[in-house]
């Protein structure tokens, strides 16, 4: 019942309907079954005494049980397999729907390889247990107690010795279950980390080459591979004593049965021989079945430990909504009121911020490392919420904003670039899809990804490779420039959007960037002199707070940290090495 109480929850009420009657279909098919099997009893039994017309006067109700137990089989196999197919639409849908809502420290190297099993591993498990583990299980213990239960009719004698079967598979099932479940979970754990180990190894060969960490690179992943075998061997040890219990168990049962219709056949009444004889057929039926029931319920208990995860990901409590859903801002103008955020209790990284940044006007934000520049532009993008204060667009706060109409009217350049795999045109127009090819060639010229196009083979078709990584780490700002300003955003968060490139194609970028001026919000994360003297305002962090705000001329004029970083700056622009 925990089994179906889960399915349900993970199908979801519109579903329900159609488990309960794949449910029923095969309990239907499972009982008619039984009661055929038990119609060869008194064939057997005239055909022994020389009855062939008692025998054939069974014959249609035989054949009428074949035929409907090979119906209810054949739909409740197709109901079944509508029950995989649904599982399989609805946890894609819900886990994909769900993950998209989680807080981007979710996120971790742990959750993200647990999703990656999941999604690759877990949900296929999940997917196949009605048809291939529920359907054969319901057959192995459903029939045979039909069958028992049928057999009081006969020899009720016979029937509670074959009946003190079923308390005992039902035991072993259950130490089983007991056995398994910590180490399905143990596992899981180690073929995710295992995973990922071996995603870092083969992304980082450039790095671990270059530093002549090779051997330390292989040893983590060695490790993890290590720690997944123990695991798995941890796991079969454990599974196999219930496995070969269940087996023996099978096996005595049997034999009890045999030497009890022997007994019963030699000291009873000789009337009753060919009853005995023909439940010979019976015992097979009752015994053979039950020698699977372990092994379908490692099949079920495997896939049970995959729903746990699936639950514990649809669980995770995403960023939450404050009060209705507000209609689109009608400004782009973004404040911060009063704003803290930490990644880790204790260890602030934004103390009490107050921002405000006018509608298409353009602020750089400067700051050492770790300053909490980029936490900012983070924070706008409600990839979290701040721990006090509030985040406003339009004076809207983001909580009360559906997530795609925030991502909607932002548009962000991060640090880290990521480029789908697939061709140049396909990950530029992620940006906009329905843009126009006069579009895309303005927003080429002004990211300076024309240059680029030149240069490779396949101009826009050709691959960029998973990652981008055919790509320079510039030529991959350039096409993650090229996509912020295809999507035509009213507010455009450039977080050292410039950094990969060369000085030439940097003021070349900046230039095209300074068109934008006075039509969007822009909030730049910068060290460029040029686009620092040229923004409405400047805003400059330090440990965790603003410590000067202004515009070039003000900063300059107050002599503080923005003037000492200036005076530097300007120093070694002329720098060549």
């Amino acid at each position: 019942m925990m089994i179906v109480r889960r399915l349900t929850r993970l199908l979801g009420a519109d579903n329900e309907p159609l488990l309960r009657r794949y449910l029923w279909l095969t309990l239907v098919c499972c009982i008619v079954q039984g009661f055929t099997f038990v119609v060869v009893v008194p064939i057997i039994r005239a055909l022994l005494v020389g009855d062939a017309r008692g025998a054939a006067r069974w014959l249609p109700l035989l054949a009428l049980g074949t035929v409907m137990t090979w119906l209810l089989s054949y739909a409740a196999t197709i109901r079944g397999f509508q029950v995989a197919i649904k599982l399989l639409e609805t946890l894609r849908h819900r886990i994909g729907d769900h993950v998209v809502s989680l807080p981007l420290g979710w996120f971790t190297p742990q959750n993200s390889g647990r999703l990656g099993l999941i999604l690759n591993q877990g949900v296929m498990d999940v997917v196949g247990l009605p048809a291939r583990q529920l359907t054969p299980l319901m057959r192995a213990t459903v029939t045979p107690l039909v069958v028992v239960v049928m057999m009081t009719f006969f020899d009720w004698r016979l029937a509670a010795m074959a009946a003190v079967i079923f308390p005992g598979v039902a035991l072993i099932y259950r130490w089983a279950e007991r056995l398994g479940r910590a180490t399905d979970r143990a596992v899981a754990a180690a073929t995710a980390e295992a995973a990922e180990r071996m995603v870092e190894f083969a992304q980082n060969q450039v790095v671990l080459r270059a530093y002549g960490c090779s051997d330390l690179g292989y040893a983590l992943f060695d490790a993890a591979l290590l720690a997944q075998s123990r695991a798995s061997r941890r796991q079969l040890w454990l599974v196999l004593p219930p496995l070969l219990a269940n087996s023996w168990l099978a096996q005595l049962s049997f034999l009890m049965l045999m030497v009890s219709i022997t007994w019963l056949a030699i000291g009873g009444d000789p009337q009753h021989l060919p009853t005995q004889i023909a439940m010979l057929v019976l015992i097979n039926r009752v015994v053979d079945p039950l020698t699977e029931v372990a092994t379908h319920g490692t099949g079920i208990r495997m896939a049970t430990t995959h729903m746990e995860t699936v639950e514990t990901i649809l669980m995770t409590e995403p960023l939450p909504r404050l009060g209705p859903v507000a209609a689109s801002p009608d400004t782009c103008d973004i404040e911060l009121d009063q704003v803290s955020f930490s990644y880790r209790p204790g260890m602030p990284v934004l103390d009490t911020i107050d921002l405000k940044l006018p509608a298409n006007t353009t602020t750089a934000l400067l700051g050492v490392s770790g300053s909490g520049k980029s936490t900012i532009l983070q924070l706008i993008t409600r990839f979290h919420d701040p721990d006090s204060g509030t985040v406003r667009i339009g004076g809207i706060d983001l909580r009360r904003l559906e997530t795609a109409e925030l991502m909607r009217i932002i548009s962000p350049v991060f640090q880290d670039t990521y480029l789908f795999s697939g061709t140049l045109r396909e990950n530029v127009l992620l940006g906009r899809p329905a843009a126009s090819e006069q579009e895309l060639e303005r927003v080429v010229k002004l990211a300076r990804l024309d240059e680029v196009i030149e240069r490779l083979p396949g101009r826009w078709e050709s691959p960029v490779g998973e990652r981008g990584r055919l790509l320079s780490g510039g030529e991959r700002q350039r096409v993650c420039i090229a996509r912020a300003l295809l999507k035509d955003a009213p507010i455009m968060l450039l977080d050292e959007a410039a950094s990969g490139l060369d000085g030439e194609n940097q003021l070349t970028v900046c230039e095209g960037l300074r068109m934008l001026h006075g039509r969007k919000t822009l909030l730049v994360i910068t060290h460029q002199l040029d686009a620092i003297r040229n923004a409405d305002r400047i805003v400059v962090l330090d440990n965790h707070r603003i410590v000067e705000q202004g515009t070039h001329p003000q900063l300059l004029a107050a002599d503080g940290r923005y003037a000492t970083f200036w005076r530097a700056r300007s120093a070694s622009a002329g720098w060549r090495l």
